[in-house]
């Protein structure tokens, strides 16, 4: 599952330690019970099966093993929601990267039961941590992608960057559907360029470098407004200084104090003002400038790096101020 002995070592080097973990146990039923559930339902694409109770994810591992480990631990950092409920000897973190409720079929009940259980959970969508505030789950952090700044030349290029899941699919399929302006050409990165649908679109394939697609364009298209990753790919465009025309809804979950990236409700309007920022270099610049500008205020790495390590210490089991099990609260 792309553990190879290239990247173990990668992260080595970025100072992780990783153990992992060989099932020399029996496979209990429930175990078993998830991984039948697991495989018939990828097979049938049905991903909205997959709620916050589902067996597939709930019995992939003993509760035991993960507590034991935590007996090590200053906090314990669980990612997705649907392993909140697994018990820790420490303080429990959990960073969701969505909130499972929003696109499952199961509702949010056990989902917020289980986040108000955990010490701190850690948001990537500024709309998400105010459901969950909402809801009644106050020890919350918003915490976006920690993405360096990055400076690079002008340039008319414009592009698309993306995965080949199902929503980038559609917002690809969703910007053809229009006559596009003449001689306007669409660079698509990433595995979303084996889908491409017209001759307006160009295919450059994957990236080895994670800055190339904004180091070759000068304005960036956010087509997607469903789906999981999309704040990381805005907040790179962001943290690139690139103009950034975004389809509404592709913005969700970055704090929208000022006007710092076009917001189109059709695949027309973003074409036009694609072709637009192509032809006036002025106009590239101006909202280039304003995406560093927000870059800067409000998604500055550092400051992202640094709320998060003293929200870790705030509930750390020995931390010096507050030892034993304490509550991060806002």
């Amino acid at each position: 599952m792309g553990w190879t002995p290239e990247y173990i070592s990668e992260l080595h080097e970025m100072g992780f330690e990783l153990l992992f973990r060989e099932d020399k146990h029996t496979i209990t039923p429930l175990m078993g019970l998830g991984y039948i559930y697991g495989f018939f339902f990828k097979m049938l694409r049905l991903d909205r099966r997959f709620g916050h109770s589902n067996p597939y994810h709930r019995y992939a591992f003993p509760n035991s093993w993960w507590y034991k480990l935590s007996r090590k631990a200053h906090v314990a950092v669980i990612h997705y929601s649907f392993w909140a409920h697994l018990p820790t000897d420490c303080p429990k973190a959990i960073v969701l990267h969505d909130l499972i409720s929003n696109f499952a079929h199961e509702d949010s009940n056990r989902e917020t039961k289980e986040l108000k259980q955990a010490n701190l959970v850690i948001v990537i969508s500024k709309d998400e941590e105010i459901e969950l505030n909402n809801r009644g789950v106050n020890r919350t952090l918003w915490s976006p992608p920690s993405i360096p700044q990055s400076t690079f030349a002008p340039s008319r290029e414009i592009g698309l960057v993306g995965s080949d899941n199902r929503f980038n699919r559609e917002g690809l399929r969703w910007l053809n559907s229009t006559n596009p302006p003449p001689n306007l050409k669409l660079r698509v990165y990433g595995k979303l360029s084996r889908h491409i649908p017209s001759e307006i679109f160009i295919p450059m394939g994957s990236y080895d470098s994670p800055d190339e697609p904004y180091r070759d364009c000068g304005v960036i298209l956010m087509t997607t407004a469903s789906g999981t990753g999309v704040q990381i790919k805005a907040i790179e465009a962001l943290a690139a200084g690139r103009a950034i025309i975004a389809r509404k809804g592709a913005m969700r979950g970055i704090p929208i104090k000022e006007n710092s990236w076009i917001e189109v409700e059709s695949p027309e309007m973003m074409l036009d003002w694609a072709a637009r920022m192509k032809e006036d270099p002025e106009l590239r610049n101006y909202w280039a400038s304003s995406a560093s500008t927000y870059y800067s205020k409000y998604l500055d790495s550092n400051n992202i790096v640094n709320d998060l390590k003293n929200a870790f210490m705030s509930i750390s089991r020995y931390h010096k101020d507050m030892p034993g099990r304490m509550s991060y609260e806002k």
